[in-house]
């Protein structure tokens, strides 16, 4: 018999397995798909935002190479999830909501990437692809239990990840640890309602999200278990050894896993603890606090630039790429959205945060002012609303949203 305790213990030893493969789409029409790629110090905003409004805005200095999209773009100005200044408040870059706060609504803080992988966990072979290339840096993606994704740290690993097949006895061992998780769910299920008697309200609530957890594992295990025999795609790789080189694998990897459906909604950052001496003589963190100073604001525009310089190229790869069953390309059916859960770390402001979105087939506006008409910024999560309900997903909330935005 499992009491209370030895309930939760095994139930959470449970929750941080991974995610393996699961499959390709048997849809005959054009699949929407979700890439997200953000970082974790915001943008230096003279440099970011247009001066003007409308769909004839002139490209600031960091946009510069979006030019030959600047149709299908979209640029947000006064949109953010009205946290207070300070860091830690990045984790909640695509939930709008902190991990002390998450018992306080429905979903937890789940972010909208997994909130839009779960949608496609028997389609895809991965519901979600997350990459951060640093073994450091803050948590964006969050399960509805408020367990962070723990995000591919390299361009080595997302290619082990998506191309790399496992052997005959990996597999064989792959299918005895499914067998006993399974076994082990069957034994957990059986006791949750005795572990549930005399227990208080919190704790029923925690029991109550342990058994979610353990079901949704149940369902991924019955996904993957249909992929464990099919053959991964072959890419040729060669991460290099820049930072450019390993964005450019990174990159170019993500966009194969697109274009053979192994997923449909992918999440990469540009770490705060990136090595970028290649690029400026300054790290990343020591460019964010420049005084405004010349010199080093220059430096950090530089680091800026080059993540924007990088989705540009990504972009024109998912352009040049024939959309099956569909006239179109792949990138008029994948919204790419960058962003940060921080304004500008110069300031520490988490005010008026940096968000673009492209491509996806989306009503675009070029640059827009969300700001509302009793002065307020209009919130985040509306935005992850309608991105919700482009991808498919009937919701009419979000979170902390109140509404929606037109896209």
């Amino acid at each position: 018999m499992l009491n209370r305790r030895n309930f939760i213990k095994a139930s959470s030893s449970l929750l941080p397995l991974p995610l393996i493969a699961q499959g390709m789409s048997k849809d005959q029409v054009a699949p929407k798909r979700l890439v997200i790629v953000g970082n974790e110090y915001g943008m230096h905003p003279d440099s970011f935002f247009p001066k003007d409004f409308g769909k004839d805005f002139t490209l600031s200095h960091e946009l510069s190479s979006f030019g030959w999209i600047k149709d299908r773009m979209t640029v947000f100005s006064h949109t953010d999830h009205g946290m207070e200044p300070g860091h830690g408040k990045e984790d909640a870059f695509l939930n709008g909501i902190l991990k002390r706060d998450a018992s306080n609504y429905a979903d937890g803080n789940v972010s909208v990437d997994q909130l839009i992988g779960e949608r496609f966990r028997s389609i895809v072979r991965f519901p979600t692809i997350n990459i951060h290339n640093s073994n450091r840096g803050i948590s964006e993606s969050w399960t509805r239990n408020s367990i962070p994704i723990v995000p591919l740290s390299s361009a080595e690993a997302l290619h082990r990840k998506l191309f790399v097949n496992q052997t005959l006895t990996e597999k064989k061992q792959q299918k005895v640890l499914w067998d006993r998780n399974r076994n082990l769910f069957k034994a957990i299920s059986g006791q949750y309602k005795s572990a549930l008697k005399g227990v208080a309200q919190e704790d029923r609530e925690r029991l109550s999200q342990y058994r979610t957890a353990i079901n949704d594992l149940g369902i991924e295990m019955d996904s993957q278990e249909a992929w464990l025999h099919k053959e991964k795609p072959n890419f040729k790789f060669n991460a290099g050894k820049t930072i450019k080189d390993k964005y450019n694998a990174i990159f170019d990897m993500t966009a194969l896993a697109l274009q053979t459906d192994q997923t449909r909604v992918a999440s990469i950052s540009f770490s705060g603890k990136l090595n970028v001496s290649e690029l400026v003589e300054r790290g990343y963190h020591s460019c964010t606090h420049n005084g405004k100073g010349l010199d080093l604001v220059s430096q950090l525009v530089t680091i800026e630039k080059f993540q924007l310089d990088q989705i540009s190229r990504f972009m024109k790869k998912l352009d040049a790429i024939k959309e099956p069953n569909s006239n179109g390309t792949m990138l008029d059916n994948t919204i790419v959205m960058f962003g940060s859960g921080m304004g500008h770390a110069g300031t520490h402001i988490n005010r008026n945060l940096p968000i673009a979105l492209f491509g996806g087939g989306l009503d675009h506006k070029g640059h827009i002012s969300l700001k509302r008409k009793n002065g307020e910024n209009t919130p985040l999560c509306n935005l992850y609303l309608s991105l919700i309900n482009k991808m498919g997903i009937e919701r009419d909330y979000f979170n902390v949203s109140t509404g929606t935005v037109d896209i």
